[in-house]
């Protein structure tokens, strides 16, 4: 899990494809529409609108790709876990990438995601996100880009 400001992104991204996948982010913006924004086979954009919770449901985790998740507006907490915390609520889905937990005790950590900053969550970080910060609902504009595991074997 990497959790830092977006401008220092080249610190932890050193292949080719990041210079092309942080420069159409800088074309996105709060005003971009939700949607899924599949143009390349590597990685693709996910724009959303949501409010935050006091106790959101989703803990997930993915094999294929990994979370580069940025926001646009507002601030959520993420919790993270490791395996021992939870047990698999709904088994891996191929088609979604996604695996579902529940959890059986406290989160090893948190972090607060604000404009400005990045949260990075690789196949192995369990995370619980949409939850609110110091109890303030708030509406979220977030972009998740899903960058292919693989761009980071090499």
């Amino acid at each position: 899990m990497i959790h830092d400001q977006i401008n220092n992104w080249r610190l932890y991204f050193k292949a080719p494809i990041f210079e092309n996948i942080f420069s159409e982010l800088a074309q996105l913006n709060i005003y971009t529409p939700d949607g899924v924004y599949k143009n390349h086979s590597d990685y693709y954009f996910k724009v959303m609108s949501y409010e935050t919770q006091s106790a959101p449901r989703i803990i997930e985790s993915h094999i294929k790709e990994v979370d580069i998740q940025i926001l646009f507006s507002g601030k959520e907490k993420i919790k993270l876990y490791d395996k021992n915390s939870v047990q698999i609520e709904k088994s891996y889905d191929e088609a979604s990438d996604c695996q579902f937990y529940q959890e059986t005790s406290s989160p090893t950590s948190d972090i607060n995601l604000i404009p400005g900053f990045m949260a990075v969550f690789f196949p192995q970080d369990i995370h619980h996100p949409q939850f609110s910060v110091d109890g303030q609902i708030n509406t979220l504009k977030k972009i998740v880009i899903k960058v292919n595991a693989k761009l980071f074997t090499s």
